[in-house]
């Protein structure tokens, strides 16, 4: 499996766990600041607060492989 589609829906991905995601989508969320241990215990990186404009090149990149838009990845508040 690569980069499954999230289909205009972030929130499909706070339902897999780690180990539920293929080594790709956990490379691509490691670029985002994510760790196994981070994700299991849902404690979000510094990336998850900074709007799309305060990404790196790296991250807007990762975070475009996962399926996210500028639009989505600012209206997305993780808790």
């Amino acid at each position: 499996m690569s980069v499954r589609d999230m289909k205009g829906n972030p929130g499909m991905w706070e339902k897999l766990g780690w180990s539920d995601m293929s080594r790709e989508e956990q490379g691509l969320w490691a670029v985002l600041g994510w760790s196994q241990s981070g994700w299991d215990r849902n404690s979000p990186p510094e990336s998850a607060d900074k709007y799309w404009d305060n990404l790196t090149p790296q991250e807007q990149s990762a975070a475009m492989r996962l399926g996210f838009t500028q639009a989505a990845w600012d209206a997305t508040e993780d808790e």
